[in-house]
C-alpha cells in the first residue's frame, strides 16, 4: 500500500522548510527511520526519515523548494498497510528528524541544490578546516550532479602552499570583523589649510597624524562612539587610545599610539613616526586597546575605500588620496581650484547609530579643515 511521508513539524516556530537534497533514489529499498532527505528550516539543517520499512516510490519535491509543515513530500509503498486509518497512513516519524547543528556563528551560506549543495559531511569538514564555500568555489565536485565531496575537500587541502602566519592572522581577524554589522559614513574634506599648517609644524606631521589628533579630539567631545560592545554590555576605555595601520610584508600591522587626546602635533608625530618605523621591522611595541584604527588608503592613490576595523575597534577612519576640484570665490566671482580628501568612518552600528556616526566625521572634517584647533 502506498503511503505519504510528510514535512513534520520541527518546533514551535518552523512553519516551512526547504527540501536540500534527496539521501537516496526512488526505487530503493528503505527500512524504518532510514533517513530519506535534508532540509533545512530557518535555524538548523534535519534530515527526515522513513515512517515505515518500504520501498520509496516518489520524490514529491525538487531540492531548492520551500514547502510547508504537512506538505507530502515522498510516497512509499509498504507491506501489511492495508486497513490502517487515514490517521495513521499520515505517519510522518518525528522521531526519525535527525538535527545537524548550526554553529553559533553561521561560518558559511548554505548552497541549495546540485554542484552548489554541500552535506553534513563536507559542511564538517568546512568548519574543521575555517573554511568558506567561497574558498571552494573553484573546486570540481566528483560527486553526484558535480556535488563536493569530503574527498574533494581532502585533495584541495593537500593543494596550493600554506599562507604566511601573517596572512592567517590578517584573515582570522577580518573574518571575525565581519561577523557584526558594519556600516560606513562619508564626506569630502578640504585640505588646503592643513598643507598650509603642517609647514609650521616640527616633523611636518603626514596626513594620518593630523587624522589621528583631529579623531581623539572628536571623541573626547563625544565619547558615544569610544564604547566597544562586551557580551551585551557597553564598555567605555580609559583613555583614548589610537591605532595606525602600517603595510608590512603580506599584511597590515596596527601599532597602538596611548592617550592620543593629551599629545600635540609634535609629540603625535614622533610617536606615530617610531611606531611605524618598528611595525615595519616586524615589531608591535604597543599592540591592543585601542578603540579605532587610522588608515590613510590615499597613499596608493585611492580615493574611496571602506575599510574594514579590528575585531575589537568600534571604527577605522581611511582617507583617500588629495585631488583638485573646482572652487567658486564668491569674492572674485572666478572659478579657482582647492585640494581636497575623502574621509570614510565605517563603525560597529551596535554601538551608535548612523547619526552619531555622522556628527562625530563632521567633527574630525572640520577639524582638519582648521588646523589650528589642533
Amino acid at each position: 500500500m502506498k503511503i505519504p511521508v510528510k514535512l513534520p513539524q520541527f518546533g514551535e516556530s518552523a512553519a516551512e522548510a526547504t527540501v536540500m537534497a534527496w539521501l537516496v533514489p526512488p526505487g530503493t529499498t528503505v527500512n524504518a527511520e532510514q533517513e530519506l532527505v535534508e532540509v533545512q528550516t530557518e535555524k538548523s539543517v534535519l534530515t527526515v526519515a522513513a515512517p515505515r520499512a518500504g520501498i520509496l516510490l516518489e520524490q514529491v519535491v525538487e531540492p531548492g523548494t520551500l514547502v510547508p509543515v504537512g506538505a507530502v513530500i515522498a510516497w512509499l509503498e509498504v507491506e501489511g498497510a492495508a486497513g490502517l486509518s487515514d490517521e495513521s497512513e499520515q505517519i510522518i516519524a518525528p522521531r526519525a528528524i535527525t538535527p545537524v547543528p548550526s554553529p553559533a556563528t553561521p561560518r558559511h551560506v548554505v548552497r541549495r541544490t546540485g554542484a552548489n549543495f554541500y552535506s553534513p559531511r563536507v559542511r564538517t569538514r568546512l568548519d574543521e578546516n575555517g573554511l568558506l564555500p567561497a574558498d571552494i568555489a573553484a573546486i570540481t565536485g566528483t560527486g553526484e550532479n558535480g556535488r563536493v565531496t569530503a574527498e574533494d575537500i581532502e585533495k584541495y587541502l593537500n593543494e596550493g602552499s600554506p599562507m604566511s602566519p601573517m596572512r592567517q592572522a590578517v584573515a582570522n581577524s577580518m573574518l571575525r570583523s565581519w561577523g557584526r554589522p558594519l556600516a560606513t559614513v562619508a564626506r569630502p574634506v578640504r585640505l588646503d589649510p592643513l598643507l598650509a599648517h603642517r609647514r609650521t609644524v616640527d616633523g611636518r606631521p603626514s596626513a594620518t597624524v593630523y587624522c589621528l589628533r583631529a579623531l581623539a579630539l572628536g571623541l573626547k567631545d563625544d565619547d558615544r562612539m569610544v564604547h566597544r560592545m562586551v557580551g551585551s554590555r557597553i564598555s567605555r576605555p580609559s583613555s583614548i587610545d589610537l591605532a595606525v595601520a602600517v603595510e608590512v610584508d603580506d599584511g597590515v600591522l596596527t601599532p597602538v599610539i596611548r592617550k592620543v587626546d593629551q599629545l600635540d602635533m609634535a609629540q603625535l608625530t614622533a610617536a606615530v613616526e617610531e611606531a611605524v618605523e618598528q611595525a615595519r621591522k616586524g615589531r608591535l611595541l604597543d599592540p591592543g586597546g585601542a578603540v579605532s584604527t587610522v588608515t590613510n588608503y590615499g597613499t596608493f592613490g585611492l580615493t574611496w575605500a571602506t575599510a574594514i576595523p579590528q575585531p575589537d575597534h568600534s571604527m577605522i577612519l581611511g582617507i583617500g588620496a588629495v585631488r583638485y576640484v573646482p572652487d567658486w570665490n564668491p569674492a572674485a566671482k572666478i572659478w579657482d581650484r582647492a585640494r581636497e580628501a575623502e574621509l570614510t568612518l565605517t563603525f560597529d552600528h551596535r554601538i551608535a547609530d548612523g547619526g552619531a556616526a555622522a556628527r562625530l566625521l563632521m567633527k574630525v572634517a572640520d577639524l582638519l579643515e582648521h588646523p589650528e584647533r589642533l
